[in-house]
């Protein structure tokens, strides 16, 4: 019998060494799929640890309906739950557990359009203010939210980034992205002048080569970087925004587009397409893409 528990490790497996996405990102997978199974289970439609056979689409909309009625769930996560039971319903038809995907039937919900939160340069000068750069720690945090805002980098390619993967002569850093990919970003004024601040404080311990680190020299987690970033934004008054790392990212992408930057070139920067394969349908170039963040405005220390 193909347990739900046994498919759901099959597939945990699955992202992990074939699709290579982060821990995160499975832990999310495998919360909703769990809470997917628990409520069919809870309201005696299926018994405990089903057989994935017996699951039906009239299972997955019993699932949404509940999400959406009882909990009040909105259209983005409907959608998001949509893909996920999609995705592993899939997997369960390429290894051979079922023969068909019951979840394709599903509709997906029409979700409104959302503009994206991002922060205004006054509010950027107000955030990068905010830590106290006479101390190490406060150099290192100014220099993490700069790289955010003005680089476009993700939460987890800043807690990624090692010593080595800095070339000053260059202006660049070299970043892993989603699935491994690796990307050259261009580095502004500003921001080559934050790294450099940094690398001036920061104390090696223990051969770490983490590029940001704690006062232990260990590498920073994902959680603490958020939890960093929430500290000053709260700090400088900006706590009505929302605003956690993935928006100083939005903020990049939209400061680019104020400045006339080709949409191309942004999506070449934040890595949603690797530049070189960009490169082949605009002729997209390092140069270019230099000159494009260093129309950012330069913030004075």
């Amino acid at each position: 019998m193909p347990a739900f528990s046994e498919i759901l490790r099959r597939f945990e497996s699955h992202l992990r060494v074939e699709r290579n996405l982060s821990p995160r990102t499975r832990r999310a997978y495998r919360g909703e799929l769990e809470r997917f199974v628990r409520f069919l289970v809870e309201e005696g439609r299926l018994p405990e640890d089903p057989d994935v056979t017996t699951i039906e689409t009239r299972h997955g909309e019993a699932y949404l309906q509940h999400l959406g009625h009882e909990r009040r769930c909105g259209a983005a996560t409907l959608s998001r739950t949509i893909a996920t039971l999609r995705v592993f319903f899939r997997f369960a038809v390429e290894t051979g557990v079922r023969e068909e995907n019951p979840m394709e039937e599903l509709r997906r919900p029409r979700a409104g359009r959302k503009l994206p939160v991002y922060l205004l340069e006054s509010e950027l000068e107000k955030l990068f203010s905010a830590p106290d750069t006479s101390e190490p720690r406060g150099v290192r945090d100014r220099c993490m939210m700069v790289l955010m805002a003005f680089c476009g980098l993700r939460l987890q390619e800043v807690v990624g980034l090692n010593l080595n993967d800095i070339d000053m002569e260059s202006r660049t850093l070299r970043v892993t992205g989603k699935g491994s990919k690796e990307r050259l970003v261009p580095v502004n004024e500003t921001a080559a002048r934050e790294l450099l601040a940094w690398l001036n404080v920061r104390t090696a311990a223990g051969g770490e080569r983490a590029l940001f680190t704690n006062r232990f020299g260990r590498r920073l987690s994902g959680r603490m970087v958020e939890k960093i970033v929430d500290k000053y934004v709260r700090a400088s008054g900006l706590g009505r925004k929302g605003l956690s790392p993935h928006k100083l990212r939005h903020t990049f992408a939209t400061l680019l587009h104020a400045r006339d930057v080709d949409l191309v070139e942004i999506q070449a920067l934040l890595g949603h397409a690797s530049i070189a394969t960009t490169q082949i349908y605009t002729h997209t170039n390092p140069a270019r893409l230099q000159e494009a963040v260093d129309r950012l405005k330069v913030v004075e220390r």
